[in-house]
């Protein structure tokens, strides 16, 4: 039985570490990185209506949302790695479902920006223009930022959950800080965005923007090197039956 447990646990931290790869790719490639490309290559004015939307698309343009993929991939993994590992089940359960839902959402927003906008825009008529202005990202207003600052929300509410997972020691603690500021910070920006929507490109919008992605890679990063020390802890105190 020991055996078993310790190949369980094995594989739980390949999955969280691998979550936590993903999802620092995922916040690096879909932000900073991805955003500076559009902008030096092709950049999307301020929207001014689906007509000037479509005068200055390019694919080029939907390339941030194709690395939001594995954000949303690796935090769901990271979460699933500590529903292995947590002795508090229940809670990790929760966390889990609330993270999963939220990524789904995101996921949902990020197919539409990478698949249905191009595919309207290639066959664009007048008729197109109010699909676009509810479903294009341009659009500060429109339903995709409704459903990835809630579904961001949802999943920072997932993180603030899974928090009890972590011990004492310094990186566990400070791991835990940042789970449950992920949340709260997360959290906070979906009931600021019910309230406010277009607000997510104001200045402060912008300004919170910035600060939750070097939250979340930090988060991360922190989580990485929790497992990592978790795991050769685990080897260490493990004896030839394992």
């Amino acid at each position: 039985m020991a055996v078993v447990e310790k190949s369980g646990h094995s594989n739980a931290y390949r999955i969280g570490m691998l979550g936590a790869i993903l999802s620092a790719i995922g916040i690096l490639t879909s932000g900073p990185l991805a955003v500076l490309v559009v902008t030096l290559v092709e950049p999307q004015p301020l929207w001014d209506g689906p007509d000037v939307f479509v005068d200055n698309f390019h694919r080029i343009q939907t390339l941030p949302f194709y690395f939001g993929f594995l954000l949303a991939t690796g935090s769901i993994m990271m979460l699933v790695s500590i529903c292995l590992l947590s002795r508090r089940q229940a809670t990790a359960v929760v966390a889990l479902i609330f993270m999963s839902i939220g990524a789904t959402l995101v996921i949902f927003n990020y197919v539409t920006q990478t698949t249905f906008i191009p595919a309207i825009v290639d066959a664009y008529t007048p008729k197109h223009g109010a699909v676009l202005a509810a479903l294009s990202m341009s659009n500060p207003n429109s339903l995709p930022w409704a459903l990835e600052m809630w579904g961001y929300g949802l999943m920072g509410l997932g993180t603030w959950l899974a928090a009890g997972f972590f011990g004492t020691s310094r990186f566990e603690r400070i791991a835990k800080t940042l789970f449950v500021l992920n949340g709260v910070f997360s959290v906070f920006g979906a009931l600021v965005a019910s309230t406010n929507l277009g607000g997510v490109f104001s200045t402060a919008g912008l300004v919170g923007y910035g600060i939750w992605n070097v939250l979340y890679l930090a988060l991360a990063v922190t989580f990485y090197r929790v497992l990592l020390n978790r795991r050769h802890e685990q080897r260490r105190s493990c004896d030839g039956a394992c």
